[in-house]
């Protein structure tokens, strides 16, 4: 072989060599170079629903920052929705129930990618877990019932507090106004941990459409009671399965 030859193979050796090694730091600072996330989301959990706003930023490459508010419903394993009259305008209540319990979480965490995305439609699996305080509110139920007069006949409809020494089946129209007993909410703080794994599916690196599954549980400082003759509860574990959309931002 001459030596012009072995001087052009060495030429094209060195420049294959040369954008080879060049090729992963140039991705590697494109992927850098987003800094923030943000998301809003919806929870299907297994005592109730929720709503969640959440955002990170990039600690390292697999890295990030995380925090998230979530608004959660947490209702009794034994609710159940009925009909207290035959009126067709009467609402739906639950026999039994006494409050309603709702719970903002402000939580501080970290993100932590275990599979990164390695192309445009792959997949990308994210652990997640916060840990922060909440602030449990505690909403008692207010329903429509009959009033009778000295006859025993029905005298109208009024709207009362939920008790269930006064008030049987016969005697409930049905649900009172969600704004009924607003004003007489209890606040109970209380601390809650949430732990998921996150799969982000979109098809472009800077959108995020995701689903999420884990384990949370909150912790109230004193205890609730959501139903009639049922115990009074601090600890509300529950499973959650979540949808959320959102963007990266450089």
């Amino acid at each position: 072989m001459s030596k012009i030859a072995i001087i052009f193979l060495i030429l094209i050796f060195q420049t294959f060599s040369f954008s080879a090694f060049s090729q992963n730091p140039v991705n590697e600072k494109v992927m850098v170079r987003i800094s923030k996330e943000i998301w809003l989301g919806g929870t299907v959990h297994s005592k109730g629903f929720a709503l969640n706003y959440g955002m990170s930023k990039f600690l390292t490459f697999k890295k990030k920052s995380l925090i998230n508010v979530d608004l959660v419903s947490i209702n009794h394993d034994k609710e159940y929705k009925i009909f207290g009259s035959f009126d067709e305008n009467a609402k739906k209540f639950i026999f039994g129930k006494l409050n309603s319990l709702y719970t903002i979480r402000l939580g501080f965490g970290h993100r932590k990618i275990l599979y990164e995305k390695l192309r445009q439609n792959g997949l990308q699996i994210t652990m997640n877990y916060t840990l922060g305080p909440s602030i449990g509110l505690v909403k008692p139920i207010f329903l429509e019932v009959f009033k009778y007069d000295f006859s025993g006949r029905i005298a109208g409809i009024a709207t009362e507090r939920y008790n269930p020494e006064l008030h049987n089946f016969y005697t409930i129209y049905g649900r009172a106004s969600w704004s009924a007993g607003l004003m007489e909410t209890k606040i109970n703080p209380g601390m809650f941990f949430k732990i998921g794994f996150d799969f982000d599916y979109s098809k472009n690196r800077e959108i995020i459409n995701s689903m999420e599954v884990g384990f949370s549980v909150d912790v109230f400082s004193k205890p609730i009671i959501l139903m009639v003759e049922n115990n009074y509860y601090r600890f509300y574990p529950s499973v959650y399965i979540s949808c959320s959309i959102g963007n990266k931002f450089y």
